[in-house]
């Protein structure tokens, strides 16, 4: 009895706390768009909606068809690379298909800036045409459009290439060669064969990049130009105190957001267990090509591939190395220093991005761990409450689907006043608006980390412990906890790296006082400090790397997913 006690009462806690963090906002924010001169009104959705002046609709429509291609675009990608690096055997297989993964290394900030360097007016590319071909002013010049789905088709394929992989690497080889014994050709054993097999992973993708294109900030907000783009909507009206206006597009967007939230959840949950039914469960080996110029074909085209998909990371190293304010109309750099690279650790000024972008990313993921390990405790592993099981789980993966300028908008609205919950104090303009956006907005990545451990728990070693006397803590410290450890490490260092260089929610919460490192390396760039700003994304490069390669060990190499 005292147990299921403690247990009612850390249930209550947690639910009000997603409740004031989670729901209160989204109220708050629905709430405020339906108010006018204190009365009750749609008129802002009518403005939105005004089909006589449908300029609100066309960031909404600019949004979805750039969506769309996004979705194509890094399928078109995604797809083949994965059949490329699973189904055929050439030298440097192996390291080419770690390397084809490299662009979610890039935070979303620094993925637009290496491309800056690479495309934009007064990009190395469009130069260096403009220079061969003697031309008049430089070619191939990306903005717009163009500009936002090359940016946006590079950050997502990720998502096609690693779901079509795993995919392919689980089909069941035998059915392939069933379908070849009864004389089927390589093109009908793909389309009723494989591809029905792939189609799960394909759907899924799909809708994880259509939702992250529709949530995209930096791309359309640095490339956009005169585009509409339902995002940067948001911050514009804010920035120019047309509150009401960002309330309405925020409270659009969001529900978009977690409609394809529902989506993938309800699409996940009437899937069949096993990726093939009635198989063996034979990985498909890769095929061997046996010609010598076909493995020297295919591991040209690779090592091709690999280079075109590296040059933003290569890029933005030698940026790095430029002295500011020397690379001006020169095709290429002239002048390189390391003095990006010390006045980062040396500068105090410098260096105080990187320290608060450090304490509130730690105190962000600390929370996170707590909240996080309590979610995943009765989500995935208590029983008796199941009940508040798909509760629990879904409030906890909203902040994954809503938009990180909705989140921002909604602390907004929240936290402009005092409330009881924050004794007495407001806020915005504070120094502990980010670290509670940053908690928000990465406690689904830790969740899920955290559940995936315990759900490979076994109940009957807290059971054994329990029928030998042991107390909950004692349990929870010397049995519980090592196991579900490595999920918390991971969780938590993945948590922290994003918070590291989010920059969305940062650019509508931050002050002077508290500007992390996203906000330094805007600074940077909208001063011409090109060389600092590129220095500053190379460490945070470096930086989620190496944490990413830590939490892969902890999680024994595998990859959980943090949105089913």
């Amino acid at each position: 009895m005292k147990r299921h006690t403690s247990s009612f009462l850390l249930l209550g806690i947690l639910m009000l706390l997603l409740g004031l963090l989670i729901y209160l906002p989204m109220i708050e924010l629905l709430r405020e768009s339906l108010q006018e001169n204190g009365r009750w009104s749609i008129a802002n959705y009518r403005r939105f909606f005004d089909w006589g002046q449908p300029v609100y609709l066309r960031a909404l429509w600019g949004s979805v068809n750039i969506s769309l291609l996004t979705v194509l675009g890094s399928a078109l990608l995604g797809v083949p690379l994965a059949i490329l690096f699973t189904r055929f055997q050439f030298p440097g297989r192996k390291i080419f298909g770690v390397l084809v993964s490299l662009p979610i290394l890039l935070p979303p900030l620094v993925g637009v800036l290496a491309f800056y360097f690479l495309v934009s007016e007064s990009g190395i590319i469009p130069r260096l045409l403009q220079k061969i071909f003697s031309l008049s002013s430089a070619p191939l010049v990306m903005r717009g459009v163009p500009a936002i789905l090359l940016v946006h088709v590079y950050s997502f394929y990720v998502f096609f290439y690693l779901f079509a992989r795993n995919a392919l690497q689980s089909l069941d080889r035998s059915l392939e060669e069933a379908a070849s014994g009864l004389g089927a050709k390589t093109w009908t054993i793909w389309r009723r064969v494989i591809m029905p097999q792939l189609k799960p992973a394909l759907i899924g993708a799909s809708l994880l990049v259509f939702m992250n294109s529709m949530a995209s900030f930096t791309a359309p907000y640095l490339f956009g130009g005169n585009w509409r783009y339902l995002a940067v909507e948001i911050y514009n009206a804010k920035l120019n105190g047309d509150m009401p206006l960002a309330l309405t597009q925020a409270v659009i967007l969001a529900a978009i957001s977690i409609f394809f939230l529902l989506l993938i959840r309800g699409y996940e949950n009437r899937r069949p267990s096993g990726a093939s039914r009635g198989s063996k469960g034979v990985a498909a080996p890769p095929r061997v090509t046996t010609a010598r110029w076909q493995k020297k074909l295919l591991a040209v085209l690779g090592g091709v591939l690999i280079m075109v998909l590296m040059l933003p990371q290569l890029i933005l190293i030698l940026i790095a190395f430029v002295k500011n304010g020397t690379w001006t109309w020169q095709l290429l750099p002239e002048q390189f220093t390391f003095e990006n690279f010390t006045a980062v650790f040396t500068s105090r000024e410098a260096a105080r991005p990187w320290w608060n972008s450090l304490w509130m990313s730690a105190f962000a993921t600390a929370g996170g761990i707590v909240v996080g390990t309590v979610a995943a405790y009765f989500a995935a592993y208590q029983k008796h409450w199941r009940w508040a099981r798909g509760g629990i789980d879904l409030s906890v993966m909203l902040p994954w689907a809503v938009p990180g300028t909705v989140i921002a908008i909604m602390l907004i609205i929240l936290f402009d006043e005092p409330h009881w919950f924050t004794g007495g104090k407001i806020l915005i303009g504070t120094a502990a608006i980010l670290p509670v956006a940053y908690f928000i907005r990465h406690l689904p990545l830790q969740f899920r980390a955290t559940a995936a451990s315990f759900s490979n728990f076994d109940p009957a070693l807290d059971e054994a412990a329990q029928n030998l006397g042991a107390k909950a803590g004692l349990r929870f410290r010397r049995i519980i906890l090592p196991l579900i450890l490595p999920g918390i490490v991971t969780g938590a260092m993945m948590a922290f790296v994003i918070a590291l260089g989010e920059f969305v929610s940062s650019i509508l919460l931050y002050t002077y006082d508290n500007q992390p490192l996203s906000i330094a390396i805007f600074s940077e760039l909208r001063l011409f400090n090109l060389g600092t700003a590129a220095a500053y994304s190379v460490l945070l490069t470096v930086l989620i790397g190496v944490v990413m390669w830590l939490a892969q060990k902890w999680s024994g190499g595998t990859e959980e997913s943090v949105w089913g």
